[in-house]
């Protein structure tokens, strides 16, 4: 039943997708630059607050609203990709050895919770440069498990976190170098959407924007280079989900690519 599950998400937006790139080949022409494989999500692990509200303004089923995100987060991704590396989709292959390549892949990797590395903007004689950023550490959310006064304080974390891939099959990365040769593994771990919290529940009059955090983990041809998340928001009464993408897939995708080379602006 999953793998039938699987096969209809990958049929649905299967053909939207190869527009974009050559059906049955995994890679681009270009064999000049290193290439990039990119892993999507699995199904199962996407998270939304808003599919009903997308679901009536786009008429579509909750399937093909996950199956689209699904599609277009790849699709971003490649497109991005593309200017500095041979970007390599399991969209562009046909769909029983999509279902099989991937089938694989999810079953030789694991996920572990991390805490997310807040980054703040930083400033400089008055200014804020958007593209210079320290860590920052928010230790303010986290209370470790104590004993105070004779009493016990219960653990409190309430830190921002994401989910990372762990692989389980330490063959995976071997094999995947077999077939593939690229110089860069991109895992696609989750994707949520929120709907942003109600005036009822804030001190604000206006409803929080909606955010979209992308999960991925970045491997080299053999060990992580890179791990975290993408987070984004878009205004609270955007239903549309074709301006959902353009407006948010475009920069998850430049972000995540940053992390293994520096995008000039």
């Amino acid at each position: 039943m999953r793998n039938l599950f699987f096969l209809v998400l990958i049929t649905i937006s299967f053909n939207a997708f190869s527009q974009e790139t050559t059906a049955g080949d995994v890679s681009n022409s270009n064999s000049n630059k290193g290439s990039v494989l990119i892993i999507p999500f699995e199904p199962k692990l996407y998270i939304s607050d808003i599919d009903n509200q997308i679901a009536v303004k786009n008429e579509m089923n909750f399937q093909d609203i996950k199956a689209k995100f699904r599609a277009a987060l790849d699709q971003n991704l490649f497109i991005t990709l593309k200017t500095y590396f041979t970007p390599l989709s399991f969209y562009t292959l046909n769909e029983e050895e999509a279902r099989t390549e991937l089938s694989y892949i999810y079953n030789s990797i694991g996920y572990k919770y991390e805490v997310l590395e807040v980054e703040v903007e930083e400033e400089t004689k008055g200014k804020k440069f958007a593209n210079k950023f320290k860590k920052k550490e928010n230790n303010d959310e986290y209370v470790e498990a104590s004993v105070q006064n004779g009493q016990v304080v219960s653990q409190v974390d309430n830190r921002e976190k994401y989910m990372k891939t762990i692989l389980s099959n330490d063959q995976l990365l071997t094999s995947l170098n077999k077939k593939y040769q690229a110089e860069y593994y991109i895992f696609i771990n989750e994707l949520d959407i929120k709907r942003g919290v109600d005036s009822q529940y804030t001190n604000s009059n206006t409803t929080q924007d909606r955010t979209i955090k992308v999960h991925y983990t970045i491997f080299n041809n053999k060990e992580e280079v890179s791990s975290g998340a993408i987070i984004t928001t878009f205004d609270e009464n955007e239903n549309d989900i074709n301006k959902i993408i353009k407006s948010q897939f475009g920069i998850i995708a430049e972000k995540i690519v940053s992390k293994i080379i520096p995008i000039e602006k």
